[in-house]
């Protein structure tokens, strides 16, 4: 039986979706109000913020509401097409309908969906009153919706007293946490693949650090957070340029040089060289280095360099490519490390359409990976390909559409920390998998000391090396090769420039 207007599927996880939202603003309005009445400040300004909070508390509950109202409309016309999709035969099929809107034509009554008499698509920013351009518009709804009550959260949080800020950043911090379980469920619901043991046991130590900085900052009403493992909001600076040629050649500042991305070897000297843009001016934290390639008669191609870990501490500072962005990203969680770069790229002015390669080594490769795999991010940016080297990849869905290559040393352990993707099913199977179609290549150990569990072979220069003796024949000449990885290859300088741009977190 086939339906018109609506997959129900589809739109009851819209429901959820818009219920939750409602659901979590509705929870912080009603937990932060104690903790602010209780909060030991005295004086005019701090009466007049709590007399303030009265106002900015009725709003959260206003807009939980709102989401609730909508996600219930939305439940109501669920219903609606299940029953017309029964006794209307479903001969029209799930675009079925005339040409004045696939779903009206499935409904019941003259007034039109509950959705539209209740005046609800006004507050779902203008989306049609049918059902199928509700959920073919679901996904920009709640990207709005989230993008504006993470912004009315930040206000009211970046202008509060410290001791009301922490609290609010600590609770939030354990709701992002949670919903992170919320996410694996969801993945496990829409592709049947339950959550690997690394996302599982990675979410539980975020969650449980979350947990102890709430506590300490309750105990301390609010004038002492640890931030434990807190990923923070994420902050990306404006591209500076840097000089194209010689690679061990430096700038005024002792930045290195971009290479020319004449090999596969070059393009990953260049992710190699943006770890030294670290504490040089403008990139006081970890950055990104993005290299355009301007050929004659094509778009230009747009290569964006992401390094790895430069920093272990689990305190949530400025710099994102921490621990902390390690666990968020073997959780299956979108770092503020990734979210960074993406803000990078947009700083850059990196056009829609063009084609984009995303090269990252170590948690940088995780970045890459999860970008690739993030649809809110490939419906912005071309995303054509994927260089990664010394990562952990095999969790990551990448869709089949991307060139995907990722370069292994057969001793570096960083690339087995997903466990390739180990779950146990709900008959207590233990399986492994790849969640992609990447071209895994596996490289020699390079003649360096191992050094503790070969940690020595994750060395970024010995990648460098290893792929630039074997890049001329085999799987990487191979990959080399391909339509997609060509549009980024030139040896003319002439066609190549190149900027970086910082990236932080903020708190």
């Amino acid at each position: 039986m086939s339906l018109q207007g609506m997959d129900v599927e589809s739109g009851r996880r819209l429901s959820e979706e818009l219920d939750r939202a409602g659901e979590r603003l509705l929870a912080m309005s009603a937990s932060l109000t104690p903790a602010i009445a209780a909060a030991a400040w005295a004086g005019k300004d701090g009466q007049r913020f709590k007399d303030e909070w009265a106002g900015h508390r009725q709003r959260l509950i206003g807009a939980g509401n709102a989401l609730k109202a909508a996600s219930d409309a939305v439940a109501r016309n669920v219903e609606e097409q299940l029953e017309a999709s029964n006794h209307g035969g479903g001969s029209g099929g799930s675009g079925g309908g005339s040409g004045n809107g696939s779903g009206n034509a499935g409904r019941s009554g003259a007034g039109g969906s509950l959705f539209h008499r209740l005046g609800l698509d006004r507050l779902a920013g203008g989306v049609a009153d049918t059902a199928g351009d509700l959920w073919n518009q679901g996904g920009k709804i709640l990207s709005t919706v989230g993008a504006a009550s993470d912004f009315g959260w930040n206000w009211l949080q970046d202008g509060a007293p410290l001791p009301v800020r922490n609290l609010m950043d600590a609770q939030a911090n354990v709701l992002d946490q949670v919903g992170h379980y919320g996410d694996m469920g969801m993945r496990w619901l829409s592709t049947g693949e339950p959550p690997s043991l690394t996302e599982i046991a990675s979410n539980g130590v975020l969650l449980r650090a979350g947990l102890l900085s709430l506590a300490a900052t309750t105990l301390s009403v609010g004038t002492y957070n640890p931030h434990l493992l807190d990923d923070g909001r994420p902050v990306a600076g404006e591209p500076l340029p840097v000089p194209v040629g010689e690679p061990a050649g430096t700038d005024k500042d002792g930045r290195f040089n971009t290479p020319v991305p004449s090999t596969i070897s070059a393009i990953l000297q260049t992710t190699n060289a943006a770890y030294g843009d670290e504490g040089k001016p403008g990139t006081p934290d970890a950055a990104v280095r993005i290299t355009t390639v301007h050929k004659p008669g094509e778009p230009d191609a747009y290569i964006v360099s992401i390094p790895g870990t430069t920093r272990w501490y689990p305190d949530g500072a400025a710099n994102a490519t921490d621990l902390t962005g390690n666990l968020e990203l073997a959780g299956g969680n979108l770092s503020t490390a990734s979210q960074a770069v993406r803000l990078a790229m947009e700083n850059a002015g990196i056009p829609d359409g063009a084609p984009v390669m995303l090269s990252g080594h170590s948690q940088g490769g995780m970045i890459a990976a999860a970008l690739a795999s993030d649809t809110s991010f490939t419906n912005r940016f071309n995303v054509t390909n994927v260089v990664t080297f010394g990562s952990p990849v095999d969790s990551a869905p990448i869709p089949a559409r991307i060139d995907v290559l990722a370069l292994q040393h057969a001793g570096d352990p960083v690339p087995k920390v997903d466990l390739g993707d180990l779950t146990v099913g709900q008959d207590g199977r233990v399986s492994a998998s790849q969640d992609n179609g990447a071209v895994k290549v596996t490289l020699p150990n390079p003649a360096v000391a191992p050094g503790v569990a070969g940690i020595g072979y994750h060395d970024g220069g010995e990648y460098v090396k290893s792929t630039g003796s074997l890049e001329h024949q085999g799987p990487i000449a191979d990959y080399a090769q391909r339509e997609s990885t060509q549009q980024f290859l030139t040896s003319d300088p002439g066609q190549v420039s190149s900027t970086v741009s910082s990236i932080s977190r903020k708190q």
